[in-house]
């Protein structure tokens, strides 16, 4: 590599307490760990220390964009933030994406992320520009919807701005707050709003500057690049209705080609937005497909007079699920009570998963069971209101009444009521946004997962074995492995697999295809692409590119786009154990910082799994699953030759100082 290709050079770090500003070398840091995720790995490691809780001021938010941000390198648009999440439980390291195009405009005023640490005295807001950094005042815009504050930004800063900011959720350190985008993208899982409510920081605005990410093969880029380009196909505004399969451009991206059901067909099953028309919108810059993501512009609200620009798509449907066409008498008018709420708990800041997974199904099954959560609340429970809807989220997020506790999470709520309770009994009935005809469905009361996050439910999701490769994903992770994590259980592979496996516990299928779905999300979320990228085929996206993979067992495009960008040749293997290299030191972190072992992974994960799968054979399951990975089978820590093998030695040595390396 001759000349520096790929990484603008350096990192800002922003001092809130102080406001003080200074440069980090983000050439210490790479190749060897990527950038994204890997860099913030990196510099969490050598600079946080145990001991530290999720809204103390010492606890850091770094924002990391990787060498393909600001490039022509498809899906290329998004980034990470690291920090102590409050919403794991218990609190925990982890990492969540965003897009839209503040990512690229950061690169473009010089600077591959940001290390935020303290707390500001008063409300405040970053502002980036090609003239340096600075902390302007937040007093005016603080208290204000996450899209209104940002668009009071967008007016002060131009049309060449962006922002990502946090709504009243995060002010109020709601455990479940995003940092959004506008209307158009968000964090979504692990509370970083929150942390950065906790810190004062109402916003981060970014004018593009006019620095150029170079490029060390840009014909080869353009040639890479352009083998998405001709089959993407145009994105007008429609006029149709979600729910209609027929005349749905989209619905054979859901269902793939051969139309077989899927969980993709649940997402529209009954949104029915007529008579108002949507544009298809991406979540980031250099976006290739636009997998699910909706804009509707000058809805009329229900319960005020005014008019709704929102943003829905994907699993945040369910909002508009709750209010089918059932018992309609004008058309529109419950899409329109859905999309109100939407936009709603957009404005407030909320992490959506948890609202519409979490909390209204939970109110509305633990009502079904007979037990009385609506005295806790305060109010009759119903789901079609969507008075009661509006009510709910603001009770939550300024912690109003039984609102205070919601505000924790379902997790740390349930817990705080008493799980054998409130979380485990197993509802059987209609499902709460889909009533009528849909089938019945058999959840648990709260459908959780893993380390404090709502996921549907692992087992009742993905019945034994489909849901084995996701489960040891859940178990060394410390939020919830969908996205970029997340197994491609559509492959024929898989299905073969399930089909004639004859001991499913012992396999080393689902240990492969667990490794390899979780080094490729490393690798995507450190480059940074989007999960979608190269584009999974069970998503029915339209690409028939042979070398876009399958979704899980190939990173050949990433390390192409990676070499052409960067000049660091590297092949698919040597790119793939750049990536567990990453992954290597992930675990290092949460062995020193959050004393994670193999016994606290199994007692988490496995209560959650409820009778779905035998106790004694899964056990042998997750110790394979350690072996595979070059850990320890009975700790779960990775070896001093695993460490060593991917350059961390001295990472090694330090766990061997404090009784963290297994013995030989």
């Amino acid at each position: 590599m001759n000349e520096q290709c790929g990484w603008a050079g350096k990192i800002l770090r922003v001092n809130l307490t102080d406001g003080t500003f200074s440069d980090v070398d983000t050439m210490q840091y790479v190749p060897k760990f990527v950038g994204g995720l890997g860099v913030a790995h990196k510099i969490w490691w050598d600079e946080m220390p145990p001991g530290i809780k999720a809204f103390d001021p010492e606890n850091k938010l770094i924002f990391m964009t990787g060498p393909v941000t600001g490039t022509a390198s498809p899906s290329s648009g998004r980034a990470e933030f690291v920090s102590i999440s409050p919403h794991s439980y218990p609190e925990q390291y982890a990492n969540t994406g965003i897009g839209g195009s503040l990512p690229t405009y950061l690169k473009w005023c010089g600077y591959d992320g940001i290390i935020i640490e303290g707390k500001s005295p008063v409300p405040a807001y970053l502002y980036i520009s090609a003239d340096g950094p600075e902390l302007r005042s937040a007093q005016d815009i603080w208290g204000l919807g996450l899209v209104d504050a940002q668009e009071i930004l967008h007016d002060r800063h131009g049309e060449n701005s962006s922002s990502y900011g946090i709504g009243p959720a995060g002010e109020n350190l709601i455990r479940f707050a995003i940092i959004g985008c506008g209307i158009h993208s968000a964090t979504g899982q692990g509370g970083h709003g929150a942390v950065m409510g906790s810190k004062n920081l109402k916003a981060i605005t970014v004018t593009k500057g006019k620095h150029q990410v170079k490029v060390a093969d840009p014909e080869g880029l353009l040639k890479t690049t352009l083998k998405f380009g001709p089959i993407r196909k145009p994105m007008p505004v429609y006029d149709m209705d979600l729910a209609d399969d027929k005349t749905n451009p989209f619905w054979d991206r859901w269902t793939g080609p051969d139309r077989k059901p899927n969980f993709s067909i649940n997402w529209m099953g009954n949104v029915h937005n007529k008579p108002f028309k949507f544009l298809s919108h991406s979540c980031g810059l250099g976006c290739y497909a636009s997998c699910g993501f909706f804009e509707f512009k000058n809805v009329p609200a229900v319960t005020e007079p005014k008019l709704i620009h929102a943003m829905t798509g994907c699993n945040h449907t369910r909002y508009e699920q709750f209010f089918d066409r059932e018992n309609e008498t004008v058309p529109g008018e419950n899409f329109r009570k859905g999309l109100e709420i939407h936009e709603l708990a957009q404005q407030l800041g909320f992490g959506h998963f948890d609202i519409i997974y979490g909390f209204v199904p939970w109110l509305y099954y633990t009502k079904a069971m007979g037990l009385d959560t609506e005295s806790k609340v305060g109010m009759p429970t119903d789901v079609r209101s969507n008075v009661w809807w509006i009510k709910l989220l603001k009770m939550i997020a300024y912690r109003e009444g039984f609102g205070d506790l919601m505000a924790e999470g379902i997790r740390r709520t349930v817990v705080e009521l008493g799980e054998d309770e409130y979380a485990h009994p197993i509802y059987e009935g209609p499902e709460a946004a889909r009533e009528g005809n849909w089938p019945k469905v058999r959840l648990p009361l709260a459908p959780l997962g893993a380390w404090g996050y709502t996921s549907r439910s692992l087992v009742m999701e993905m019945p034994f074995p489909m849901g084995m490769p996701g489960l040891l994903n859940w178990l060394i992770e410390t939020r919830d492995p969908h996205h970029s994590k997340w197994p491609d259980w559509a492959h024929k592979r898989f299905g073969e697999w399930m089909a004639t496996e004859k001991d499913h516990y012992n396999s080393t299928f689902p240990l492969e295809w667990a490794r390899q779905s979780t080094i490729r999300g490393t690798l995507l979320d450190s480059l940074t692409a989007c999960f979608q990228f190269p584009l999974r085929k069970y998503m029915g996206m339209e690409f028939d590119y042979d070398e876009v993979g399958d979704g899980s067992e190939t990173t050949s495009m990433e390390a192409t786009l990676f070499s052409q960008v960067t000049g660091v040749n590297v092949t698919e293997d040597e790119f793939f154990e750049y990536g567990e290299r990453i992954n290597t030191l992930f675990r290092a972190i949460q062995i020193r910082n959050h004393s994670r072992t193999a016994d606290m992974e199994f007692n988490e994960l496995m209560p959650r799994l409820y009778d779905a799968y035998d106790k004694d054979k899964f056990k042998i399951t997750t110790q394979n699953w350690y072996e595979y990975l070059g850990w320890d089978r009975e700790t779960g820590w990775p070896t001093r030759e695993t460490y060593e093998k991917f350059g961390l030695k001295d990472v090694a040595d330090e766990l061997e100082k404090i009784d963290k390396l297994p013995q030989k």
